[in-house]
Parts: C-alpha cells; sequence; structure tokens
C-alpha cells in the first residue's frame, strides 16, 4: 500500500495496531472484569494492577539490551506474535481472579517490552532532533487515536457482550503491527564504541563489548549511561515524579467512575476515548514547536498542564466537567511523550537509545506502581476522588517545580546542560 510506503509512516501504523491492542484492554478488559464482573473492591483491584506494573518495569527493564542486541524489529515481532495468543487465552478462559492476574501480569510483560522497542525505533531511522520529534510526535498520534478507537471499541462491545470479550481485541490487533514490523528493517547500524565525545555514554565509559558480559550487566549499564548524565537524569526524575502521583490512577479510576460519576463500564471506554482526542491534538501540537524549544522546562510545563487538566477531570462527580478535564489531561500527554521521546533519542546513539528508553520507561512505570501500595488504604480514609485529585495537584505541582528551576538557571546567565538541547560532555 501506498500508505505504509515509508519507514516513518509503516512505525507509525505498527504504533496504532499495538497501542489499540492495549488499550482496548487494560482498563475496560482486565480493570472492568474486576469491578464489574467480579465486583471486586480497591484493595483487589490495586494488586491486579500492582502486579501487572511490577511485570511491566520488568519488561522495560529486559528490553533495552534485547533491543540494543537484535533491534526493535525483531523485538516487537516476538512480543507482538506472543501478545495475540494471549488475546485468545484471555478472551476464551473463564473470568476469575486468578485468570486476570495471569493476564494482566503477562499484559505488562508485553507492553512494557513493545513500548520500549517503539520508542527506539525512530533512532535506527534519523539523529536530526526536527525528523525525530516529528516521528514521535506521529507516532503519539497514532498512540491517541488507539486511546479514542481502542477504549470506544471496547465501550461498544460491553454494550451488547460480556466485558471478557473486549479480549478479541487483544488477540487481533497485534497481527498487523507484527506484518508492519517485518516489513521495517533498521537502517542505521547500531554504535557501539564508547570513546567519542558525542557517545551518550561519556568520554571515560568502557567500549560496549565489554557490556555483552551478560544480560544484567547490560542492564546496568543502561542505568549507568541514564544516571552519569545530569540531562538523562532531569528527564528520567520528571517522568519517575510526575508519574508517580498518578500511581493511585490505575487502582481507584474505576471506583470513581462506579461510585462517584455512577456511571457504567461503558463509560470507561467513553471518556477514555475523550482523552484520545486530546491526546491526538496534543501530539500534533508538538509538530509546530521548532527544534531549538523543545527542552526539559517544556516537558515541565506540559506535566503541569496534566495535573490541572486530571484535577479538574477527578474535581466534581459530573462526566460533562471529567469530559473537559479530559480532554485537557490527553493534550497534555499527548504532548508529553514526544517531547520526552526526543529529547531522550536526541542524546542517544542507536546502540544504547534500547537500554536508555528502557531506564526511562522503567522510571515513570515504577513510579506508578509504588503509590498502588497505599491507595486502596489511602481511599478507605478519604474516598477514592480525594486521592485522585490529591494526586493530580501533585503532578502539577511536580511540574511547575521543574519549571521554576529551569526558569532560574536561565536567570542566571547560564543555560543549564539539562535545559538546552544538546547533551553535556
Amino acid at each position: 500500500m501506498r500508505f505504509l510506503s515509508t519507514p516513518t509512516r509503516r512505525i507509525v501504523a505498527m504504533n496504532f495496531f499495538s497501542m489499540l491492542a492495549f488499550q482496548s484492554t487494560y482498563f475496560v478488559g482486565v480493570i472492568g472484569c474486576a469491578t464489574y464482573v467480579l465486583g471486586l473492591g480497591a484493595l483487589e483491584v490495586s494488586a491486579l494492577v500492582f502486579l501487572l506494573n511490577v511485570v511491566l518495569v520488568a519488561g522495560n527493564l529486559a528490553s533495552g539490551p534485547v533491543i540494543d542486541a537484535v533491534g526493535p524489529r525483531r523485538t516487537l515481532i516476538a512480543v507482538l506474535a506472543a501478545t495475540s495468543v494471549l488475546g485468545a487465552v484471555a478472551w476464551l478462559a473463564p473470568v476469575s481472579y486468578p485468570e486476570l492476574v495471569l493476564a494482566a501480569m503477562a499484559l505488562g510483560l508485553s507492553f512494557g517490552m513493545s513500548t520500549t522497542a517503539v520508542d527506539a525505533y525512530p533512532r535506527y531511522f534519523s539523529e536530526d532532533a526536527g525528523e525525530l520529534a516529528r516521528m514521535n510526535s506521529l507516532g503519539q498520534v497514532a498512540t491517541g487515536a488507539s486511546v479514542v478507537i481502542g477504549p470506544a471499541m471496547a465501550g461498544w462491545i460491553t454494550t451488547w457482550a460480556p466485558v471478557q470479550c473486549v479480549f478479541s481485541l487483544l488477540m487481533l490487533a497485534p497481527v498487523p503491527a507484527a506484518a508492519l514490523a517485518w516489513a521495517t528493517r533498521e537502517e542505521l547500524a547500531a554504535a557501539r564504541s564508547a570513546d567519542g565525545p558525542d557517545n551518550v555514554a561519556g568520554s571515560d565509559a568502557e567500549p560496549q563489548t565489554g557490556c555483552l558480559r551478560g544480560f544484567l550487566s547490560n542492564a546496568a549499564e543502561g542505568v549507568r549511561i541514564v544516571f552519569g548524565r545530569e540531562d538523562l537524569r532531569v528527564l528520567f526524575f520528571i517522568g519517575f515524579l510526575g508519574f508517580f502521583a498518578y500511581g493511585a490512577f490505575d487502582s481507584l479510576e474505576s471506583l470513581f467512575y462506579r461510585d462517584v460519576l455512577r456511571v457504567g463500564a461503558d463509560w470507561m471506554g467513553w471518556l477514555s476515548a475523550v482523552s484520545g482526542v486530546g491526546g491526538v491534538a496534543g501530539s500534533l501540537l508538538v509538530l509546530k514547536i521548532p527544534k531549538q524549544s523543545l527542552s526539559a522546562r517544556l516537558l515541565a510545563l506540559i506535566l503541569t498542564l496534566v495535573g490541572v487538566g486530571s484535577m479538574i477531570y477527578t474535581g466534581t462527580p459530573f462526566v460533562a466537567v471529567a469530559a473537559v478535564g479530559q480532554v485537557i489531561t490527553g493534550i497534555g500527554f499527548g504532548a508529553l511523550a514526544p517531547v520526552r521521546a526526543t529529547l531522550t533519542q536526541q542524546r542517544c546513539e542507536p546502540g544504547n537509545v534500547g537500554r536508555v528508553s528502557s531506564i526511562m520507561r522503567m522510571g515513570m512505570n515504577s513510579a506508578g506502581t509504588l503509590p498502588l501500595l497505599v491507595s486502596p488504604a489511602l481511599a478507605d480514609a478519604f474516598g477514592p476522588q480525594a486521592v485522585l485529585f490529591g494526586a493530580s495537584t501533585m503532578a502539577a505541582l511536580i511540574g511547575l517545580a521543574f519549571a521554576l528551576r529551569a526558569q532560574d538557571g536561565k536567570k542566571g546567565g547560564r543555560r543549564g546542560a539539562w535545559d538546552s538541547g544538546r547533551p553535556s560532555v
């Protein structure tokens, strides 16, 4: 097909189908079955989501060395094939809590590895910041579209079929994504020497071949790369602290729908779709940002917008107000992801981008896991809505704090390394 004639278009399309598989089944399928089919409370749902997130973080960590060793293409093909099989099993097996636990853990592993591979893919085709921003923004447009279409399809299915039937989408959607990955071979060779001053690891790093002694040393190298550079450390902590505030959402959001908004499971799909519309708009806005304006300060301001949108989303018991908040939150998340990915890729060589992307993803997802340990108790004490609104406020304040630090650095007459478009060496 002519529409899929370029690598960028194929990457965007494979991102859409792989994200469609997750977006259509995680919230409405896994959490929806737990909340509406099994009638579980905050503790059981939190345990379910906690296990998913722990395995997701493990998938992030495992995928980095794999991607740097065999490339994102082969990684995606294998993961997507396994995801399709998972969808068939989750669709046909009887709904029970143990079955949902296994499905959630398998889904977390699949999502953790596939999203890291998609994050790394653009760097194998370009090193220009403008082109990377374009590829990442279009990829996030596809993610936003999947957030619209996936939950909407799941919501439509639940109006005439059991909630479990949404797992059929998890079986079908990865198939075209795997076919697109098969057709998209990497163009740039992985640069595995760390001796040059422009390499992400810095001039005092040992050769990458020395890091192939084993999987664990390879993963540890990704940690060393990220925390050995101030600009990468700041990107990591913006993601970590921002997503830490959102950790309560996964386990309490469905209870907010059921007990505060007082709507059915189909609205989990409809309001998620509304957020996806905002996500598409936010990703398209990034295409209009000059590449010299891409910075950690911009990333922090976008996180502030996400927090404000979430405050509106969770601040009232009215569905109409929640929809407005979802649009604003979606715009923020739609812009956040491509800016973060571009700033990360810009500082990496192809031979390192898998490990660096995996550590960035691991930081965000592990941050979202930790609050699950306390969110049930907080929900029992204050109610789901109060916890969600407090988490949203925390995210806004964290973003604002990082943005003010960047601004102060400029006032001091010296542009900080972490707010510039180039890595410090």
